[in-house]
């Protein structure tokens, strides 16, 4: 796989969804690349929008609109920072 493809289409479909409510790049990008995307809408949606904030090739503006349309869907926009697990 070439991984500066991947990440320029990765890139332009979240963009695309973000700013133009354009899903079907996303769509696309995830049968491209054998993305399981969630039968629920409002689930891929909140999503898209919450990857949107941890991808650092995405500018901010896209970012901070991602970040507002995953609140007005009711879920929290910020990703949990990985935590690994001890081991016991």
């Amino acid at each position: 796989m070439n991984l500066t493809r991947f990440l320029k289409d990765r890139r332009e479909s979240f963009t695309k969804a973000v700013m133009d409510d354009d899903w079907s790049a996303v769509r696309a990008y995830c049968k491209k690349y054998g993305v399981v995307m969630p039968e629920n809408e409002t689930v891929l949606k909140a999503g898209i929008y919450k990857a949107v904030g941890a991808c650092t090739d995405i500018p901010d503006e896209v970012k901070d609109i991602a970040m507002l349309k995953c609140l007005k869907l009711g879920f929290n926009p910020i990703m949990a920072p990985y935590e690994k697990e001890a081991k016991t």
